[in-house]
């Protein structure tokens, strides 16, 4: 199991605290189940919230896409704003100690951006993803009207600005698909991935390099903000009365159906046995 081979980076590098709440992450499970019809809807979990760990990306970026696409349907309401996508996908190659302040570079340079006048004309909202994926949401004239529409050379001149690099970025923009709850949820799933995969780090046949990794980018994604949301979108999702997308409740995901109250179910607690490595049902 992936965790188990963190947890024992963590406990190399020395951080046990870390390799121990890794170690038993999710160790037990309890599901509430239907009576009926057998449906399980996952009631409880012990999770370490350490940021590598995978299970708790993986339930992280449930929760994320569950609450940005609850935000974007809101928006969508109201049938005056359209959506575009604004990823970065180059800058160069730094060095893994480097980690840190380049993640800050970044953040700071897309503070910058969204507060350009010709940008705080267009963009109305706008949630932000770590990897740089970038959600836009603007007025339907956006497309029609000259004095608000930003070309693709405007958007990479700007970000380019921003960045205070001496080449040129490649920006993609592109108008999202949101035309049925499946086309805006495809687009949103583009945009919410883990921050970072589990094959980053963890290098097959190779601990030396594994712990090495492990211990830049803990140290570099560690305390820090790694999404947002802006403008009329945070206001949506505190409107919703939504947790925090990072450090709130991983059980509940804001994407998933909840077992109605008026239905009996009963629980069922799995537990996680390292020799077996596999969850096996607990009977009382």
């Amino acid at each position: 199991m992936l965790t188990l081979q963190l947890a024992d980076s963590y406990k190399r590098i020395g951080l046990k605290d870390k390799a121990f709440r890794v170690k038993y992450c999710s160790c037990e499970l309890s599901f509430k189940v239907n009576y009926h019809t057998g449906e399980r809807k996952l009631h409880s979990m012990k999770s370490c919230q350490v940021r590598l760990c995978s299970i708790c990306n993986w339930r992280r970026s449930l929760k994320i896409f569950g609450q940005v696409s609850k935000v974007m349907d809101y928006a969508l309401q109201e049938q005056e704003y359209r959506f575009i996508f604004f990823l970065t996908i180059t800058c160069k190659n730094i060095e893994g100690h480097e980690l840190s302040r380049q993640i800050d570079n970044l953040f700071y340079a897309f503070k910058k951006l969204v507060l350009k006048a010709k940008v705080k004309k267009a963009v109305k909202g706008w949630f932000r993803a770590y990897r740089l994926h970038i959600i836009l949401m603007v007025n339907k004239s956006y497309f029609k009207k000259t004095d608000l529409y930003l070309s693709q050379e405007e958007w990479t001149s700007l970000w380019k600005d921003c960045l205070k690099v001496d080449y040129t970025p490649v920006v993609d923009v592109r108008a999202f698909k949101t035309g049925t709850k499946k086309q805006t949820a495809k687009s949103v799933a583009e945009t919410v991935k883990y921050a970072v995969k589990d094959t980053d780090y963890l290098i097959e046949n190779n601990k030396d390099l594994t712990d090495k990794t492990v211990l830049e980018l803990d140290g570099a994604l560690a305390n820090r903000r790694l999404i947002a949301f802006g403008g009329e979108l945070r206001k949506i999702h505190k409107l919703l009365n939504l947790d925090d997308p990072e450090d709130g409740d991983l059980v509940n995901t804001d994407n998933e159906e909840e077992l109605r109250d008026d239905v009996k179910y009963s629980i069922e607690v799995y537990n996680w046995y390292i020799g077996y490595k596999q969850y096996i049902k607990n009977y009382f």
